[in-house]
């Protein structure tokens, strides 16, 4: 490498004790307190409009099932307290992300080299698209097709009874409930960060993640079958995105991972520029 190379890819000049890298790690968690707490106030302070946007894909679906309109249930006399509290943490910590990420941005960054923080900056910005395209499709598709399902299996008679299937819907349980879809489909939409970080390093390639696409594909319609109700449109619609998301990954690893040999594993010079990098 080059000292023109080397300067231009060097880490920052100033250099800071231990001690001062602990007042700045201080003073940034501080503000990072300081602006969850306002972005907490703010939801809080539209709580009752956010849990009706959180339950919007059930009222929907409670319509649609052709149920009679039923009040808001909780099990205990705090409950709906404690659940308008929770929405609003939960959308205050949204808010608040990018401010975070700022921080502990900011008290990284002049620790890395500058090809280091264009890659970063690079990943951190996809994995930000890929979660909220996982929390949208969570929102928008899986959460209203389990809601459309379970509720089916209510207002039923029983055969050869007068008993009635009524659902009872607990605030708190659909809030977990939601969350957890959220949760999970926005850890599977980073499927293309994850494989696209193993090809860079020369773990894998296009040809591997080719030759697995067919089992891959399986497996894709497996989880379907397990985070979706039991019908063919709906498993469909939950594994088609996986099965997109992979072959959308083959084609980032093909453009910008490490060359692998044909033979499968890495070369020397492969794996010589994995560990440079």
């Amino acid at each position: 490498m080059s000292a023109a190379q080397t300067g231009a890819d060097s880490l920052d000049d100033k250099k800071m004790t231990f001690l001062e890298h602990l007042v700045e790690l201080r003073q940034r968690i501080l503000r990072s307190l300081k602006i969850y707490v306002v972005c907490f106030a703010l939801a809080w302070w539209q709580a009752p409009r956010l849990l009706g946007l959180v339950a919007k894909p059930l009222s929907i679906a409670w319509k649609n099932a052709g149920l009679p309109d039923a009040p808001e249930l909780h099990a205990s006399l705090a409950e709906p307290f404690t659940v308008s509290m929770r929405v609003a943490m939960y959308f205050g910590l949204f808010l608040a992300v990018p401010f975070i990420a700022w921080q502990l941005w900011g008290f990284i960054a002049p620790g890395l080299y500058k090809s280091e923080r264009r890659r970063a900056t690079g990943f951190a910005l996809f994995s930000t698209v890929l979660t909220a395209a996982g929390v949208g499709f969570a929102y928008r598709v899986a959460v209203p097709m389990m809601c459309r399902f379970f509720l089916q299996q209510h207002n039923v008679v029983l055969p050869h009874t007068n008993i009635r299937i009524a659902p009872m819907q607990m605030l708190s349980d659909y809030l977990d409930m939601i969350l957890q879809t959220m949760l999970i489909f926005g850890i599977c939409f980073q499927l293309p960060l994850i494989l696209l970080a193993l090809g860079i390093f020369g773990l894998i390639d296009h040809r591997q993640l080719w030759r697995f696409a067919r089992y891959f594909v399986f497996i894709a319609f497996v989880l379907g079958a397990i985070f979706s109700p039991p019908d063919v449109i709906s498993q469909t619609v939950v594994s088609l995105p996986l099965c997109l998301l992979y072959f959308f990954s083959i084609g980032l690893v093909y453009l910008f991972g490490t060359k692998v040999p044909d033979g499968g594993r890495p070369g020397p010079a492969a794996r010589r520029k994995a560990r440079r990098s």
